[in-house]
C-alpha cells in the first residue's frame, strides 16, 4: 500500500506541475498578445493557438487530478436503494468498472494519436503536427484507470469524496 500511495502522489505531483504550466504558458500567450496589440498594432502569431492548446492540455491533465480527489460528479439519487453496508463493495466495484472504462478509452486514444501519427495531421493555425499534443488523452485515461485500480485495491488509498454545496 506505502508503494501505491508513493506512486499516485507522484502522478498528482507530476500532473499538477503539468497543469500549472499550461495554465501559465496559456496566460503568458494571451497578456503577450494583448500587449502587442495595444503597444505594437500587432499581436502575437500563433499566440490564441498555442493559448488554446494548452488550455486543452490543463483541462484533460485535469481529469485525472479530480479522479485523484474523487470530485466526479455522480449521481445520489439512488443512494437510497443500496444500503450502507453494500456501499464500501459497490464502491470498489465501481472504481474496478471506473478503471476499465478508463483502459478501454485510453486504448482508444492510442489509437486517434497513432493515426493522426500516420496521417501526419498538423494544427491549422500553426501548421505543426498534433499527434505529440494529444499523447495527453490516452495519459489522461490510463493515468485515471491507474488511480481507479489503486483505489479498489486500496480503499483507504481513496479521499473522501467532497461534498457539494
Amino acid at each position: 500500500m506505502d508503494a501505491a500511495r508513493r506512486v499516485l502522489r507522484g502522478l498528482w505531483l507530476l500532473e499538477a506541475t503539468v497543469c500549472v504550466l499550461a495554465f501559465s504558458i496559456t496566460a503568458i500567450a494571451l497578456m503577450a498578445d494583448v500587449l502587442g496589440r495595444e503597444f505594437f498594432g500587432n499581436g502575437i502569431f500563433g499566440a490564441q493557438r498555442l493559448a488554446v492548446w494548452t488550455t486543452a492540455i490543463a483541462g484533460l491533465v485535469g481529469f485525472a487530478l479530480v479522479t485523484a480527489e474523487a470530485g466526479h460528479l455522480r449521481p445520489r439519487f439512488l443512494d437510497g436503494l443500496v444500503p450502507k453496508s453494500a456501499g464500501p463493495g459497490l464502491d470498489r466495484f465501481g472504481d474496478l468498472l471506473s478503471a476499465v472504462i478508463c483502459i478501454g478509452l485510453g486504448w482508444y486514444a492510442v489509437q486517434f494519436v497513432q493515426s493522426s501519427a500516420a496521417l501526419g495531421e498538423r494544427g491549422m493555425a500553426i501548421p505543426i503536427k498534433v499527434w505529440p499534443i494529444q499523447l495527453i488523452l490516452p495519459w489522461m485515461f490510463f493515468s485515471s484507470a491507474v488511480r481507479h485500480l489503486c483505489f479498489a485495491g486500496w480503499p483507504a488509498l481513496k479521499p473522501e469524496p467532497k461534498q457539494e454545496t
